[in-house]
């Protein structure tokens, strides 16, 4: 949860360090800022561990959770709010690993995206949460994780051309 020591901060990431501090003094409004940031992808997120739609109490309750991780954090600083947020739902909805590799079985686009992301470094598989998950821009992805431009764009490239390839395969082999 804490930032690499001398890695530079980015505007998005201010503008973070920022509802995380209103958060902390008890804004009810930053609490609504939050939940319109991050509310589509915790819905995408719970859903995929879920395998149906989550409820709206579902997304409300990764929400107060966060805000309660928020809250109990000592500086806005030092909190990493996509990751919290990650690690919250990893927490709230566990994936079983054994469920995916189960799944690659069948013929589903989800199937291959799941199976990609579950053969994932820890990097890659931040990497490609924060660009199709979170919607972060490329740079941002960059400036966060202190990885070149490069890395970055070829870790979405070479998980895209996976997912592509796992997906013709599977549909040629029906």
């Amino acid at each position: 949860m804490e930032s690499e020591p001398g890695a530079e901060s980015s505007p998005h990431d201010a503008g973070l360090a920022e509802l995380v501090r209103r958060i902390q003094i008890g804004d009810q409004a930053a609490i609504r800022d939050l939940h319109l940031m991050f509310s589509t992808g915790i819905e995408f997120l719970v859903g995929r561990r879920l395998q149906r739609p989550p409820v709206p109490n579902e997304v409300a309750g990764v929400i107060e959770a966060v805000v309660q991780e928020i809250r109990n954090s000592s500086s806005p600083q030092t909190v990493n709010l996509p990751r919290v947020v990650a690690k919250i739902i990893g927490r709230l909805f566990p994936l079983v690993l054994a469920h995916i590799q189960a799944r690659a079985a069948d013929s589903t686009g989800q199937s291959s995206a799941d199976s990609v992301l579950a053969e994932s470094t820890p990097l890659e598989y931040e990497i490609l949460t924060r660009h199709y998950v979170l919607g972060e821009p490329v740079d941002t992805i960059r400036t966060s994780l202190d990885v070149s431009l490069e890395t970055v764009e070829q870790v979405i490239a070479d998980a895209r051309a996976e997912f592509f390839r796992r997906r013709g395969r599977r549909a040629g082999s029906s």
